[in-house]
């Protein structure tokens, strides 16, 4: 589990610095409500506010399965909820908003591969 919880944490940190190099500002960090769950990078863009699921995989041989696959319909429901709950308690009702997916691929020599999937969560009816 802890090898689980480091990967994770290497992923944020490699998420963060990405962000701030694509000109994102960061608002706020691991935003945690109750037992709904959390939200692990919340940024600006512009007048955009971006909440960031940040999923990461050691990638150690060739794989048909991808971080972002483990997103599934319950959890976008949840980011979803999440996010409204940050933008009210924060006052933020009138920013536009959208929840982006960073998925990051770290190699066991240390390098990674990291794709942005814009807007990957909308409204689920």
């Amino acid at each position: 589990m802890r090898e689980k919880k480091d990967l994770g944490d290497l992923g944020e940190k490699i998420a963060e610095k990405y962000l701030k190099d694509k000109g994102y500002k960061v608002l706020d960090k691991n935003f945690r409500y109750s037992k709904l769950g959390e939200l692990d990078i919340i940024a600006r863009k512009d007048d955009n506010v971006i909440f960031f699921e940040v999923k990461t995989r050691l990638k150690t041989g060739p794989s048909d399965f991808l971080p972002e696959d483990n997103i599934t319909y319950d959890k976008q429901k949840k980011l979803i909820k999440l996010s409204q709950i940050y933008l009210s308690k924060h006052r933020l009702f009138d920013r536009s908003w959208q929840i982006d997916i960073l998925a990051i691929d770290v190699y066991r020599n240390g390098s990674f591969d990291i794709r942005h999937l814009e807007n990957a969560v909308g409204d689920i009816y």
